[in-house]
């Protein structure tokens, strides 16, 4: 397969937050959907290996629906895009999954919907997506649904949550998780911001404050930054609550340079927990919020 077309298949998979059944009134059939349970027993930086083969029999019999009933002329570019997720066991969205993932393809395009309660797998080829188990989902956890913001004062963290438990949240390419790497020197490698190793970019305070006002202006640097980010890209039009983690040492500097609304505060060192215990804390906090 050319380049070129390779790179339209990656390019049109579209990874989604939440799901709004409008944004497909005007779709043209057929439509395919697969749901498929996610595992991880094996998965570290790729996809579970039961995933794929439950994946691969789920997509085989969806190409065979599609050519049986709509013709393979018609059907070639659904059929590739099954066989690129197939062939690519490192995509964002295989290692992010959650409980669970939702695969809703028509045309060149493939929407893509991280599920936090396991579905059947099952695999439905129609003139329109069967949304029944998304949306039973979206139902549940109508109220539920919250964010987890994870500080610290040289790295911070994005999660998405709800009753069941929390996961990551992806950021875009010019969103950086560490202090460190907001620099222009940054070589890839530090992963927390080493005073030592970076003593050289702050001369305007080294040779006149002391070593803990340095950490507290940088500190502060930092925190407008990840404010920034959040108010730019990451919740920019999402009312989704918001939950700061942090340990109480940070909190009252956080709250002066934060410009979005807090829904709850967990005073505790986001290192130090569980995504167990940051799911407990976040539900707790909500409640007596």
């Amino acid at each position: 397969m050319r380049k070129e077309a390779i790179r339209e298949l990656a390019e049109n998979i579209f990874v989604m937050s939440k799901l709004d059944p409008s944004e497909f009134d005007t779709m043209q059939p057929p439509a395919v959907t697969i749901y498929l349970p996610a595992h991880h027993t094996e998965r570290e930086q790729r996809r579970d290996e039961q995933d794929r083969i439950e994946f691969k029999d789920l997509a085989k019999k969806a190409t065979k629906n599609l050519q049986e009933h709509w013709g393979k002329e018609n059907t070639e570019s659904i059929a590739n895009k099954l066989q690129y997720i197939l062939d690519h066991e490192d995509l964002p969205l295989w290692l992010h999954a959650s409980k669970g993932l939702a695969f809703l393809l028509q045309g060149d395009e493939c929407y893509v919907y991280n599920m936090r309660t396991a579905p059947e797998a099952k695999v439905v080829v129609s003139d329109a997506f069967d949304m029944a188990p998304l949306l039973a989902e979206a139902e549940t956890e109508q109220g539920e649904h919250y964010k987890l913001l994870l500080l610290n004062s040289d790295f911070f963290a994005l999660l998405d949550g709800d009753s069941q438990g929390v996961h990551y949240v992806p950021l875009p390419k010019n969103v950086k998780n560490y202090f460190a790497e907001t620099y222009p020197e940054f070589d890839g490698e530090t992963t927390a911001l080493d005073y030592y190793s970076l003593e050289d970019h702050m001369s305007p305070y080294h040779d006149h404050k002391s070593r803990n006002d340095v950490k507290k202006e940088e500190a502060e640097k930092f925190f407008r930054y990840v404010n920034k980010a959040m108010t730019d890209y990451l919740m920019r039009d999402d009312p989704t609550p918001v939950i700061l983690v942090t340990a109480p040492e940070h909190v009252h500097m956080f709250k002066e340079v934060c410009t979005f609304p807090l829904a709850a505060v967990v005073e505790k060192d986001p290192r130090d927990m569980t995504g167990d215990q940051l799911r407990d804390a976040a539900l707790k906090a909500l409640k007596g919020a």
